[in-house]
């Protein structure tokens, strides 16, 4: 699909239709582009938005969906939505699904703090508050999830409970320039995508060209450790961190058969298995997702005597994921893992990585992402115990 084009109105399909009516809105199947007209059966009348008559267009996975011509208010059904959408265009932002909790709240503007926390879907049966939602009033609904027949059933689930035009959009890091560029267009603000998108492009380009000077023999494994006592992971198969490790080309030890090691993640494994896995390092999510406070996992796992079984816990291989304001890898699985993805290959291969200084890159995203100029001490908050010197951007 060319994300660059201006998606033609088309008609609608028959299954939308019914589902569209089923919930009571006011659509019609007639429509259709004709010699540059919208024209209606007999009897049929598209519902106008808040900026006047709906248009018809294909989201990411080909869905067609009715959104307004102008479209000024967004929620995101999950926060890997929400935290793209916020780096993009955050004056179109309707709500959070969690607000930014703790120090991560001083990166927010406080405009954008003050927006409601309306509540997520992320399979497993977690859904958010649908009238809150449409208290809000959004013009439309991102449904951020993987480019496949579950991203397309979630997209139609949540544009079923709302009523609300829901667009489908791939998550993968590996698609986040053609995603920048379709929402732009989307929001009437392409000059602002193309260079996020611009920016991914170059980012990307040089995270595969570095994984692809590392010899296979030389290749890293890690664990990611969550929940409670590091015990709960984000196993292969994992939406939150598959796609970037297969970027960087890092193994992720936990390979759990069966159901249990696919889909969402966060299984729980035991300490003895994570001993036996042998991972090259530990990284600790400390992101909840949730408006609760983070955890200190990482002093945990460093303090832990049972963890010190772990060779490379012993060695002083454990990382804490960098997390402000967004994390970096994982939890959501947003934009900012092309950050992420650096500093996981500055970690693992510094000798590979000479000419990446997490300084000059942490300051370049920060100001791209969400116009911020840090400052000395927020680059200590963020990087010392990420592995990474706050002075030389190299690993300590």
């Amino acid at each position: 699909m060319d994300n660059n084009k201006h998606y033609a109105i088309q008609s609608m399909t028959r299954r939308q239709f019914a589902r569209a009516t089923t919930k009571g809105l006011a659509v019609c199947i007639g429509a259709v582009a004709s010699g540059g007209a919208l024209q209606l059966l007999s009897g049929c009348t598209l519902k106008p938005g808040k900026h006047g008559e709906l248009r018809h267009v294909d989201d990411m996975l080909g869905r067609d969906v009715s959104v307004p011509v102008r479209v000024d208010t967004v929620f995101c059904s999950n926060p890997i939505g929400t935290v793209d959408l916020y780096i993009l265009a955050p004056e179109h932002l309707s709500g959070w699904n969690f607000r930014p909790s703790g120090d991560n709240k001083k990166y927010i503007k406080d405009e954008y703090m003050a927006l409601s926390s309306l509540g997520v879907w992320m399979g497993a049966g977690t859904t958010p508050n649908d009238e809150e939602i449409v208290k809000q009033n959004p013009d439309v609904i991102l449904c951020y999830w993987t480019a496949d027949d579950v991203g397309y059933e979630m997209a139609e689930n949540v544009q079923d409970e709302t009523g609300v035009g829901t667009l489908a959009i791939d998550y993968d890091l590996r698609s986040a320039p053609d995603m920048f560029r379709y929402v732009a267009s989307l929001l009437g603000v392409e000059e602002r995508g193309e260079t996020i998108a611009s920016f991914c492009e170059q980012k990307l380009a040089r995270i595969s060209a570095i994984a692809a000077t590392i010899p296979e023999a030389e290749r890293k494994s890690i664990y990611l450790a969550q929940g409670e006592g590091g015990l709960s992971t984000d196993p292969v198969g994992s939406m939150h961190v598959t796609d970037a490790l297969e970027l960087i080309g890092v193994r992720n030890v936990a390979d759990l058969p069966g159901t249990q090691g696919k889909g969402m993640g966060m299984p729980t494994v035991n300490l003895e298995q994570i001993i036996n896995w042998k991972p090259d390092a530990v990284l600790a999510s400390e992101y909840s997702m949730s408006d609760a406070e983070s955890s200190d996992l990482y002093d945990e796992i460093l303090t832990d005597a049972n963890w010190r079984n772990v060779p490379c816990v012993k060695s002083g291989a454990v990382y804490r994921i960098p997390q402000s304001p967004f994390s970096w890898f994982g939890r959501p699985p947003s934009v900012m893992r092309v950050l992420g993805c650096l500093w996981l290959l500055k970690i693992l291969y510094p000798e590979y990585t000479q000419d990446v200084n997490m300084v000059q890159e942490t300051r370049e995203t920060y100001d791209l992402f969400y116009d911020i100029q840090l400052t000395q001490t927020q680059l200590n908050n963020i990087l010392t115990t990420a592995g990474i010197d706050p002075e030389t951007g190299q690993v300590k």
